[in-house]
């Protein structure tokens, strides 16, 4: 039995979650939930909810501010590498780490 997005979200940790921001080609935002699915102390990868999923880095630009920057993932090499850099953390601690029951959430709600 597959758990809908929205009741999962409702009880994921604000930390956990993020919604996404795209311009479509007319101009107007649409916006796409995404969850945490691993985190190293200068990136944070998430997946989106959208029926094609896709991955999102957001990325620290410096340890002295909040500058960020999102980037939509091509190459699955690059997810492969921050999946493997989080891996060296083991299970997400609230920092750091890999988060395997979002990953399950994703692998069983296709």
């Amino acid at each position: 039995m597959s758990l809908d997005s929205s009741t999962f979200l409702l009880h994921t940790p604000e930390g956990e979650k993020t919604t996404i921001q795209t311009q479509t080609a007319t101009g107007s935002i649409q916006q796409h939930d995404a969850l945490l699915i691993a985190q190293t102390p200068g990136q944070k990868l998430f997946v989106t909810l959208e029926a094609k999923r896709r991955y999102v880095t957001l990325t620290y630009l410096s340890n002295a501010s909040d500058d960020v920057e999102l980037d939509f993932v091509q190459d699955y090499e690059e997810v492969e590498d921050l999946m493997e850099d989080a891996g060296l953390y083991g299970r997400h601690d609230g920092e750091l780490g890999v988060l395997y029951h979002n990953l399950l959430f994703l692998l069983m709600n296709r």
